[in-house]
């Protein structure tokens, strides 16, 4: 029996010990890491890769943005804290920063547990029907360590092909295809919605909660083709528009 009570001692001192460990590691300040994903913060809404193409780049746009998002592991800081991304792989050598994208010193706000934030792309025709790719990593400070291994890093895929978006024209139960709200693709006329809606739009889902940047709900997809429908009548009836009716290989665009 005292031996019993001796070995029940002992287990739970280890066991102290042992918890006072795991606060320690939760709560020691010293200890901040930077998780990344682009998405949201939801857990349905964090991608490790995501695709950026040129051709579907709003037209006279000089610095276009692919936002993604950091969540903090730790405990919040009381004052601004910087970051800063860096490539770590992929095609470094034909996308080049400086010339093609825009890395700028990033800050984590006082308080703050996370947030959405930029990787700059330059306007450029170096891609044209070409693609590539880049991985992005934090470049680790006196603040941030690298986060969980599934969140370290971010993978940009480049492209520039002019191609018709993957659910224009049939989509799975859940979704609706665009062809429903937009009618029949050309580039001319997807170009035409980018610049009205300010949105690249690749799926619309009918069931369910969209994920961003690039899905809509279908409500949403209801109002951005009203305003379609209504920038093209205003475009058709400005008399400085030479080309008026607007038209594409199909004739006028129409919503």
């Amino acid at each position: 029996m005292k031996k019993q009570m001796i070995y029940l001692g002992v287990m739970i001192a280890f066991m102290l010990c042992a918890c006072e460990e795991d606060d320690k590691l939760m709560y020691d300040e010293s200890s901040r890491a930077l998780n990344l994903w682009f998405g949201t913060d939801a857990i349905n809404g964090r991608l490790d890769s995501t695709v950026y193409n040129y051709a579907f780049r709003p037209l006279d746009t000089d610095l276009d943005s692919v936002m993604f998002y950091v969540k903090l592991a730790g405990v919040p800081s009381d004052e601004d804290r910087t970051f800063e991304l860096h490539a770590v792989g992929g095609d470094s050598g034909s996308v080049v920063e400086g010339k093609h994208y825009v890395l700028p010193s990033y800050v984590l706000k006082a308080g703050s547990t996370g947030g959405s934030y930029p990787i700059y792309l330059k306007n450029t025709a170096d891609f044209k029907n070409k693609a590539f790719s880049l991985s992005f990593a934090l470049k680790e400070n006196e603040f941030f360590q690298a986060g969980a291994k599934e969140y370290a890093t971010l993978k940009l895929n480049i492209k520039d092909r002019e191609e018709i978006p993957q659910y224009w024209n049939e989509d799975p139960v859940t979704y609706m295809p665009l062809k429903n709200f937009f009618g029949t693709y050309s580039h001319k006329k997807y170009q035409f919605i980018i610049k009205v809606t300010g949105k690249v739009i690749l799926r619309v889902i009918y069931q369910g909660t969209p994920t961003p940047p690039n899905e809509i709900s279908y409500f949403e997809a209801q109002y951005l083709q009203a305003k379609c429908r209504l920038a093209v009548e205003e475009y058709n009836s400005n008399p400085d528009n030479p080309d008026r009716p607007l038209s594409d290989e199909n004739g006028p665009i129409t919503f």
